[in-house]
């Protein structure tokens, strides 16, 4: 089965509200990139949701993902999903907050099972890129093939659609 034909989702961790180099937005900046992979794959759509919302201004936010960090805490989430069964491929999509992904996302895929799926990551940065993410998520999520990842600005997400669908396209999408 090609990727094309194969059942995908794109599970995103992304925060709206106040968000840095571009203010407050009702969409995280993840969330948008992985609305444009569905939109070109066909793919369904699965957000991750916090089980108690991060303040809405972004220091505060900040404060609290560090310190979820250093205690390398798993933040209950509000919608886990059972399972992936229904899935052959799957678009991880999340934002580098401190050079790693928010501890929500590992809170909801850690309890996940991704042997014999296709994993294809996705981030925003606001100049780290994907600090070395994707292959941590690669050496985490064993028994997946992981295909060829993207790290945009969030800063640029509106304006990266070409960039979205020419690395969707160079995967076989």
């Amino acid at each position: 089965m090609s990727l094309k034909e194969s059942r995908k989702v794109v599970i995103t961790y992304s925060r709206a509200d106040e968000n840095y180099g571009v203010g407050v937005v009702e969409v995280g900046n993840t969330e948008r990139m992985g609305d444009m992979i569905c939109a070109y794959t066909k793919a369904d759509k699965y957000h991750i949701e916090p089980a108690n919302p991060y303040p809405k201004a972004y220091k505060p936010t900040c404060d609290q993902a560090l310190k979820e960090k250093n205690e390398n805490a798993r933040p209950a989430v509000a919608n886990p999903l059972d399972n992936l069964d229904n899935y052959d491929t799957i678009f991880l999509g999340y934002p580098i907050w401190w050079g790693d992904l928010p501890m929500p996302a590992y809170t909801f895929i850690e309890k996940l099972n991704f042997e014999g799926k296709t994993v294809i990551p996705f981030c925003t940065h606001e100049g780290s890129g994907e600090t070395g993410t994707f292959n941590n998520l690669k050496n985490k999520l064993t028994g997946a093939k992981f295909l060829r990842g993207l790290a945009v600005f969030g800063s640029s997400v509106d304006s990266s659609k070409g960039k979205v669908e020419k690395w969707l396209s160079s995967l076989g999408f």
